[in-house]
């Protein structure tokens, strides 16, 4: 049966992740008996305008592997699959090195386990089995169609720009076509869509994909305050019959400008008048301090629900987008109990910030008072009078169940100027006013986040009020 899912918000998300030089990766495949597969897929993907060839692939003897292709044309991905074949019990390691046109170092693929009993030997050390051998299993991409409709008329609309989003990183923004829609292969989970055309409400919205769901119907609404231009003489160009997929560059431009069109349902922080002036892209060190931040992220079984992980991995990687080689930035996490998710990081590792905000899983209970004194823990070992030194709570709920002296804590090294801010995912309103009370002990702020319009700017506007050293004096 095909299903239908109306959406009348907009959403956004992304599905091709190229390769980085000096890239390595740790495969884990289990513990390995009798019944297990031995193999893992993995997609390999070209964000670039140029075609580029997988030249050769090294790897240990117990290792075995399979590729759709060895080229790779621009804007898309082929498969890798790699298969183990232990030959005794116990903990392998085993490393496969993938050398590919556009770097000059390899993908290193680092294979670990563990073989719990003795395997057969007859028909064992097969070669990797074959794609097509394999049925498509409950996690293979399938096919959604996007479409976009006026949602007073019905009727497509061709030239809508359709973004997509999802574990946080934007990968996909598309024109429609004549017809008002695209269609694209996705793998089952959360994803944003976010779906913008002149003289309509920019809009955004989550829902999770699965292998059920066929067709998502986006309907815009007019924007009453759009004026439109003068018609010409000139003919007005007929729409491309198909959709067009944008480059990575021009995608990445085309959801910075939806993410400043007029929405709905986003909250915007009040700016203090001297910063308004100040473009929000401007990180300058003449207006701003060098940044000493931890980031205290609620991991709890709570942020499964809906897009609340989703919009949190957003948020830090749009901050990521635009520290500095001398800001730092951690991650402290908290469930059960706290840990130190990713030291302090220099602005200039990007990559390995991102990585860490993908990985991000929710799971367990709430122990935010002790993800608050870890918080501070951290950021004192990059402690320095003349930054902006924070300690950064990001949650959805109340964060100080079992918690009572965490107020003590916060006023303890706010009289070392640490400024202490929470960020709310998707808070009830009581919640809400916890957090204001809680911001207030560390002389920071609260920072709403509802919609993905929100996570696109609220958190790096709440770090440029922290470290702002004032208008310049001419």
């Amino acid at each position: 049966m095909r299903i239908l899912a109306i959406v009348y918000v907009v959403l956004s998300c992304g599905f091709l992740h190229g390769q980085q030089s000096n890239s390595e990766d740790y495969l884990d495949y289990g513990a390995i008996d009798k019944q297990s597969k031995r193999y893992i897929d993995l997609n390999i993907g070209n964000p670039g305008d140029d075609k580029v060839y997988i030249l050769r692939v090294e790897h240990s003897p117990e290792v075995t592997y399979r590729l759709t292709s060895d080229l790779i044309q621009p804007l898309s991905t082929v498969q890798l699959r790699i298969q183990v074949n232990p030959s005794q019990k116990g903990d392998f390691n085993y490393v496969l090195k993938l050398y590919m046109s556009d770097q000059v170092n390899p993908v290193i693929y680092r294979l670990t386990g563990t073989v719990t009993e003795e395997l057969p030997d007859d028909n064992y050390l097969t070669k990797c089995p074959d794609f097509n051998a394999i049925p498509a299993g409950p996690n293979s991409p399938s096919e959604l169609t996007i479409i976009t409709i006026n949602k007073a008329t019905k009727e497509p609309l061709s030239k809508s720009t359709v973004s997509i989003i999802h574990n946080g990183q934007p990968s996909g923004t598309w024109i429609t076509g004549r017809l008002g829609k695209f269609s694209e292969k996705l793998p089952p989970g959360f994803f944003y869509f976010v779906v913008s055309k002149e003289g309509y409400l920019t809009k955004e919205a989550g829902i999770y994909v699965g292998p059920e769901i066929s067709e998502i119907t986006i309907p815009l609404s007019q924007n009453p305050a759009y004026d439109p231009p003068v018609p010409t003489k000139e003919p007005i160009p007929e729409p491309q019959e198909i959709a067009q997929q944008l480059p990575p560059k021009e995608a990445q431009e085309k959801l910075n400008e939806q993410m400043t069109n007029e929405s709905i349902d986003t909250t915007t922080q009040k700016v203090m008048p001297e910063l308004v002036a100040i473009p929000a892209e401007n990180f300058d060190p003449s207006y701003f301090k060098d940044v000493n931040v931890v980031f205290v992220l609620d991991i709890s079984s709570s942020m499964k629900m809906g897009e609340k992980m989703d919009l949190m991995k957003y948020s830090l990687n749009q901050l990521v987008s635009k520290l500095r080689p001398q800001d730092k930035m951690g991650l402290v996490t908290y469930a059960n109990s706290a840990e130190v998710f990713q030291s302090s990081t220099s602005g200039d590792h990007k990559e390995e910030l991102q990585k860490s905000i993908s990985n991000l899983k929710p799971i367990g209970m709430t122990a935010g008072g002790k993800g608050i004194k870890l918080g501070y823990k951290e950021v004192m070992k990059s402690y320095d009078p003349n930054k902006a030194n924070m300690v950064i709570i990001i949650t959805d709920g109340a964060f100080n169940k079992d918690s009572e002296d965490y107020q003590k804590t916060v006023q303890k090294y706010a009289k070392d100027g640490i400024v202490f801010s929470v960020v709310g995912i998707q808070t009830r309103e009581k919640d809400a006013h916890l957090m204001e009370e809680a911001a207030h002990f560390g002389n920071g702020r609260f920072v709403p986040i509802q919609k993905l319009a929100d996570a696109h700017s609220n958190l790096t506007q709440e770090i440029r009020i922290a470290s702002f050293k004032g208008a310049k004096k001419n």
